[in-house]
């Protein structure tokens, strides 16, 4: 399974569009691709109907280390697509992880159990620097960075690299 973070530490750069677009794209072209919510704004939660919503979402996944696709991975219309959701209600997360040994790492080592299930796994992220989003680049085999057009939208994105 590819995995690919759609990152930027600005908002309102077009990573939660790119996600679900590319996805569906791909999701069309007969690959399984599962979307994982990840901003704490969970708008790509709401961007497709839901045929079956899991009783689970990011929230489990992340605080319990849930596992199991079943309670996971909501299926969208689009056949294919599956979505985990954001439902980081209270915005515990960032701190959770901040705290936990395995903060940075823990969505990396979750992923192997759904390797089986999925082609790609499309991440979109808050549009802020956060522990969130150094956990999905570090899960990320290749990293999409959102600008808006002008000089003044780098300053944002170089951080996130320059320190790895």
């Amino acid at each position: 399974m590819q995995v690919v973070s759609i990152i930027s530490t600005k908002g309102g750069v077009g990573k939660t569009t790119t996600a679900a677009n590319l996805g569906g794209f791909i999701a069309d072209a007969g690959l399984r691709v599962l979307l994982l919510d990840l901003d704490v704004q969970p708008t790509l939660s709401s961007y497709f109907t839901l045929g079956t919503h899991a009783p689970a979402g990011i929230y489990e996944m992340l605080a319990f280390n849930e596992q199991r696709i079943e309670q996971l991975a909501s299926q969208t219309a689009v056949a294919g697509l599956d979505l985990v959701v954001s439902n980081d209600h209270r915005g515990e997360l960032n701190t959770l992880l901040l705290h936990a040994p395995d903060g940075r790492l823990r969505l990396r080592h979750l992923l192997p159990a759904l390797a089986s299930h999925y082609d790609l796994l499309l991440i979109d992220t808050q549009g802020a620097r956060s522990v969130l989003l150094e956990m999905a680049v570090l899960a990320s085999s290749l990293a999409l960075s959102e600008t808006l057009d002008g000089a003044d939208a780098l300053p944002g994105r170089w951080p996130i690299t320059d320190r790895q």
